[in-house]
């Protein structure tokens, strides 16, 4: 490992900061402005909605499944290198989105060049929150932190708006173009405000290649299980098979990583119980965060009756408040430590979603959207002092690794969020329409009334889902054990060089 060099101060501190927050609005932004510009896309290729769908399922497969897989070659090649390629590969494969499927006439070459884009968003956001705890000074790691969080909220907030506002105006293509001059601005300034960073050099042991073949052939079968099964069915053959597969890689996966010299993942960090309960909390806690922000909107549009745009604009209490409390946990972070804020936040979490679950056809909007930006302020002072505390466990050279972990967890806990507060809504509803009769009378005789006193009941189980699990998320934060950062940890921040 190369010595120890002062931090950066002052205004490149500043740029620094700047070049990882682009990174992380990027990287959200990607995930969120596709989907409204779906319906545009398929007449477009005069294709189906369910293979349309593969434009965003593609590239949440393929993020998913890479995450651990570059944290772990930015341990081993250098931060500020993946950061680079990271924006020159997503760069080129959002030109290649927005040109290739035109000049060749084909929506294959659009997902062959989604897939591309991918692989670059995934070492975008696999690095995050590694090159904080790298290139920060520990006094301002978790004020950073926040703001990293606060640019990823509001790139997944701008995301819909500005994609509606593209395809509207201009056409779908300019979803992708709009990435080009922006990752070119990225590249810019990262190479010119990036210390340069080798973290391992002193390694012997080549690159966990059987490891990652386990690991990406069993997230990939394992998000795909999870995001296809509701619409083919979780009893469908290649569902059970990927479901299957997924199980099996991910025990040979752990079987190799045990005995393998430097793994993908080393699980030994797992030991560490801080480590343990603060990952545990926060993929809960992501569960939950993507559970109910995939269905709100349904509640806002099927029970309230809200047209789509007005429903999108309550939404938008959630987003705004979640970018508000990810500076207030950064400001409040080295005032009353991490774990207060934690645990703060769980609780509000926990509280926000009592609220949810209480919400009738008439509750008024303002109480809807006071739930949600409380529900979004409590996940902003959440992630960002849970995240600084991991990343504070570990060296420098496995930041690229923990800081994959975290965003893997992100990533796999939208996945799984959105499958189990769909399931529960809909044997929610199922459940109820049995036991309370109504199928016993013909559909004539059920009043509006009824059907939404149902449907209502059915939202309010998979809100009290989500209040267990902030009240499981609030437990793990409470055995969580914060700690000082060793001195040699905390001073491990490269100069800056240009």
């Amino acid at each position: 490992m190369k010595p120890s060099q002062p931090p950066a101060q002052g205004h490149h501190t500043l740029l620094i900061i700047s070049a990882i927050a682009i990174a992380a609005f990027m990287s959200a932004l990607d995930g969120s402005i596709v989907n409204i510009a779906l319906p545009t896309i398929s007449e477009a290729f005069d294709i189906s909605t369910g293979l349309v769908s593969w434009v965003s399922t593609a590239y949440l497969l393929v993020v998913t499944s890479s995450l651990l897989i570059c944290g772990k070659i930015a341990d081993i090649r250098g931060l500020k290198k993946i950061f680079l390629v990271g924006f020159v590969v997503f760069t080129l494969g959002s030109f290649l989105c927005g040109f290739l499927p035109v000049a060749l006439n084909s929506f294959g070459a659009l997902i062959g060049a989604r897939v591309v884009q991918a692989i670059g968003g995934a070492m975008l956001a696999a690095i995050a929150p590694a090159m904080v705890s790298t290139f920060i000074p520990i006094e301002e790691r978790g004020r950073s932190m926040g703001l990293v969080v606060t640019f990823a909220s509001l790139g997944a907030a701008a995301g819909p708006f500005l994609g509606g506002l593209l395809t509207e105006f201009l056409s779908w293509h300019w979803i992708f173009f709009i990435n080009v001059p922006v990752g070119i601005g990225a590249v810019i300034l990262g190479a010119r405000v990036l210390p340069h960073h080798q973290p391992d050099a002193g390694r012997t042991a080549g690159f966990d290649a059987p490891g990652a073949a386990l690991l990406f052939a069993g997230m990939m079968t394992g998000v795909f299980a999870l995001n296809m099964g509701t619409a083919m069915g979780f009893t469908s053959p290649l569902i059970l098979l990927a479901a299957g597969a997924a199980l099996v890689c991910a025990a040979l996966f752990v079987f190799h990583e045990r005995r393998v010299e430097d793994p993908l993942l080393d699980l030994r960090l797992f030991r560490d119980r801080t480590f343990l309960y603060a990952n545990l909390a926060v993929t809960l806690i992501m569960i939950a965060f993507a559970g109910s922000a995939f269905l709100l909107p349904f509640f806002l549009e099927y029970v309230k009756g809200m047209p789509t745009f007005s429903a999108g604009m309550v939404m938008t209490a959630f987003s705004f408040a979640m970018m508000i409390g990810g500076p207030v946990a950064g400001a409040l972070f080295n005032r009353v430590g991490g774990r207060r804020l934690t645990l703060v936040g769980a609780v509000l979490a926990a509280l926000a979603f009592v609220v949810l679950a209480g919400l009738q056809p008439e509750t008024s909007v303002i109480v809807v959207a006071g739930a949600l930006g409380l529900l979004g302020f409590a996940i902003g002072l959440y992630v960002a002092p849970n995240n600084t505390m991991v990343m504070n466990k570990v060296g420098a050279e496995k930041r690229g690794m923990v800081s994959s972990l975290l965003n893997t967890e992100r990533y796999g806990g939208q996945s799984l969020g959105i499958v189990l507060f769909e399931l529960v809504l809909i044997q929610g509803v199922l459940s109820i329409v049995s036991h309370a009769g109504v199928t016993s009378s013909s559909l004539a005789s059920v009043t509006i009334d009824q059907k939404l006193a149902v449907l209502t009941a059915g939202f309010d189980m998979a809100f009290w889902v989500g209040a267990a699990l902030a009240v499981l998320a609030l437990g793990f934060s409470f055995l969580v054990k914060e700690e000082e950062v060793p001195a040699e940890m905390g001073e491990e921040v490269p100069a800056a060089v240009g």
